[in-house]
């Protein structure tokens, strides 16, 4: 399956020279980092005015779900006659692209590398992450949506039908699919729950109503609230906060979110901006949320809200990861040799506390890219100009 990316980890990597991109914990080098600056410019681009994120996150419930509603509506193309649901079988290609071997597309569930060549669906078919027999007809915008359709292995893709996504033995759980990707490593192993959890919100906020709000691409049928269980499509609005929040947003999902922005306009706001699914559906189910303070630890993704399920996070690039982290208000536990913190058990707001550097340090062989510490977030100086740890020129005049 996909998994965590390590953002603070690029630059370093492409200072070190590292080879492939590995897609499951998105170490890499040209390509990575290149599908991430990318991806930083479209998001930062699409949300802007009274939809800039600082604007979105003072939102919450039904007045969040209208903002969105409306953003992603009047963005999407996917009303035009010319996007068909036949239309999708050859645009993977450009959308879920393999950074390791172009010309191959990743599929959904198990990660498997296949060729994107559309060969009348003996490798891969599209998979309705809602399904159509629950409002997902192929012929709406909803069953053609490149969001949400997703190409996936055939036989993996059979293996699940209509069955609606949960832990229980009525449910299907993208956990129990086998890994088929030699790029995804042991110690990153991931899952596609977040990704399910996050493309099921998408087709709510974009198809669904709450209160007055609804858009001109609204379907009856693609009420969250009304589709859990069983018959539905989710078991439960807790378990899908809980899987997106414990399975961060990966690479994979980011490249692909780029990809279907191009094609048809719209992006999912929920793999831009993960909080968001928090902030508009707590009050939905009684959900309690919690704030998440940070001292001196930088962490992707920066959540400031989590339930009681906890969330995932990283923290520190490959050569500023903390000896040890401090946590209050839940149970944790720390990977050094990945930086992966998990949270658990929340039981009341979260304070996290980690010890970083604060003196330069070489962090290349040719003493030209030095690392710091400015005002809390890690600097990398290299040639004379000052970068952020995602490559990206900052300036350090207060």
């Amino acid at each position: 399956m996909k998994r965590f990316f390590t953002s603070l980890t690029l630059l370093f990597l492409v200072l070190a020279g590292i080879g492939a991109v590995d897609m499951q914990a998105h170490l890499g080098t040209k390509e990575a980092q290149e599908a991430y600056t990318t991806y930083v410019a479209k998001q930062k681009k699409y949300y802007r005015g009274d939809n800039a994120p600082e604007k979105l996150r003072e939102m919450s419930g039904n007045e969040l779900f209208g903002a969105l509603n409306t953003l992603m509506g009047n963005t999407s193309q996917i009303g035009n006659s010319s996007f068909t649901y036949n239309s999708l079988r050859t645009q993977y290609v450009n959308v879920d692209m393999d950074l390791n071997q172009p010309g191959n597309i990743i599929g959904y569930y198990d990660g498997s590398s296949m060729n994107g060549t559309w060969d009348s669906g003996k490798t891969y078919n599209r998979e309705h992450t809602w399904p159509q027999s629950k409002g997902a007809s192929s012929g709406t915008p909803m069953g053609h949506d490149m969001q949400s359709v997703r190409p996936a292995n055939t036989a993996i893709n059979g293996d699940r039908g209509n069955t609606a996504y949960g832990e229980g033995g009525l449910y299907y759980d993208p956990d129990e699919v086998a890994i088929n990707n030699s790029w995804y490593v042991p110690s990153n192993l991931g899952s596609y729950r977040g990704d399910c959890a996050r493309v099921i919100l998408y087709d709510y906020v974009v198809y669904g109503e709450a209160g007055d709000y609804k858009n001109d691409l609204y379907i009856g049928n693609a009420q969250l609230l009304s589709k859990l269980g069983p018959d539905g499509v989710f078991e439960s609005i807790p378990v899908l906060l809980k899987w997106h929040m414990n399975d961060p947003v990966s690479l994979t999902e980011m490249v692909r979110n780029d990809g279907a922005h191009t094609y048809q306009g719209n992006r999912n706001p929920f793999i831009d901006y993960p909080e968001l699914a928090i902030l508009m559906l707590k009050a939905s189910n009684g959900l309690t949320t919690y704030s998440v303070t940070t001292a001196n630890t930088p962490m992707w993704p920066a959540y400031t809200l989590t339930t009681k399920d906890g969330f995932i996070a990283y923290l520190g690039d490959k050569t500023n990861r903390p000896e040890s982290v401090d946590v209050n208000g839940a149970t944790s536990t720390y990977d050094k040799e990945s930086g992966r913190l998990t949270i658990r058990n929340v039981k009341g707001n979260v304070s996290i506390t980690a010890p970083v550097p604060t003196a330069l340090e070489n962090i290349s062989e040719d003493k030209k890219a030095l690392k710091t510490i400015y005002h809390g977030q890690l600097i990398i100086i290299k040639n004379g100009k000052a970068y952020n740890s995602l490559g990206m020129p900052v300036s350090l005049v207060d």
